[in-house]
């Protein structure tokens, strides 16, 4: 991707949104983004919740709080039942809705497999942006929700399609990695955004970013960019079962690069503000698990453990 953007002349190191001023002061920002994906879910309305759920996240990665635009994209089969999009629409909409805002707009193709999704955008005050870049030594990373989602979703389809392929397992111990899998992706990192901005910790978060395609490893490698820093990782939370399924199925979750969908935020929090903003998170039951911390390994990332993943059934 990023030899694609250098091609096309454009920024290769992009933020999660694009910022554009709109005051003459540079003091205000209008931060977009626009994401488009296939189905990971049958059923239209929680593909509606996840779609609108992967496109906000974006704006909430740089510590925007409330959606200004939200404009709906499908792209649906001329065979498909009518009431389909209506489903993702309604999806779409209850979700919007919990964070306080609704679909205004949008566009719709026929096309020969589904397709969602959308952009969003916000007003955010340039003071308040958190990037992704930005780091410290010594900052403390957490991450909001469990990794696991591609492993556990195509556990999903197999259960569909032909279920004898995963004999090996429980399928209780699937269905249950499958609801927390869908809690994760219909869950908003807005909360997370409201705990920086009701606890003023804006100069606390050094810096963030959401994990989504380039997986944890990926978006933490973009973190580190330019920063001659590194991170020591001691243990990340994963979906029950998902390192076995990861496995079976070719995804490199072990790794760090299993592709996240509506992923958690990872953040980088100042060392000698931790215990405020970590109890400021818990005070809001806003999920987090700390999983290491900055230091001088110059841009690289250090596992500390054979195997760093840990099981977590506790996302809530």
């Amino acid at each position: 991707m990023k030899e694609i953007l250098t091609s096309a002349g454009l920024p290769s190191k992009a933020e999660d949104c694009s910022i554009i001023d709109i005051d003459l002061d540079k003091k205000i920002k209008l931060i977009s983004n626009i994401d488009i994906f296939t189905a990971i879910h049958d059923d239209p309305y929680i593909m509606g919740k996840i779609a609108a759920c992967n496109v906000t996240n974006d704006l909430f990665a740089l510590n925007a709080f409330n959606v200004s635009n939200f404009s709906a994209f499908i792209g649906v089969p001329t065979d498909i039942p009518k009431d389909f999009p209506v489903k993702i629409i309604n999806g779409m909409r209850d979700f919007l809705k919990d964070i306080e805002t609704d679909v205004h707009g949008g566009h719709t193709i026929y096309n020969p497999w589904p397709l969602f999704g959308g952009s969003a955008s916000a007003i955010i005050k340039n003071s308040e942006i958190i990037k992704k870049r930005g780091i410290k030594r010594s900052d403390r990373l957490i991450l909001t929700k469990p990794l696991g989602i591609q492993p556990i979703m195509a556990a999903y389809r197999v259960i569909n399609s032909d279920i004898s392929l995963l004999d090996e397992y429980h399928l209780d111990d699937i269905k249950k990695s499958i609801d927390i899998g869908v809690k994760c992706m219909t869950t908003s990192n807005r909360n997370v955004v409201k705990v920086i901005h009701e606890g003023n910790f804006f100069s606390s978060i050094h810096a963030m970013t959401d994990i989504t395609g380039f997986g944890f490893a990926g978006h933490l490698r973009e973190m580190l960019e330019d920063s001659n820093l590194g991170a020591d990782i001691s243990k990340i939370p994963i979906i029950p079962i998902t390192d076995s399924l990861a496995e079976y199925f070719g995804y490199h979750l072990r790794e760090g690069f299993s592709p996240e969908i509506a992923g958690p935020m990872l953040m980088a929090v100042e060392s000698s503000k931790f215990d405020d903003f970590t109890r400021a998170m818990d005070d809001k039951d806003v999920w987090w698990f700390e999983v290491g911390k900055i230091s001088n390994n110059h841009q690289s990332i250090k596992f500390q453990n054979e195997n760093p993943l840990l099981e977590v059934a506790d996302f809530k």
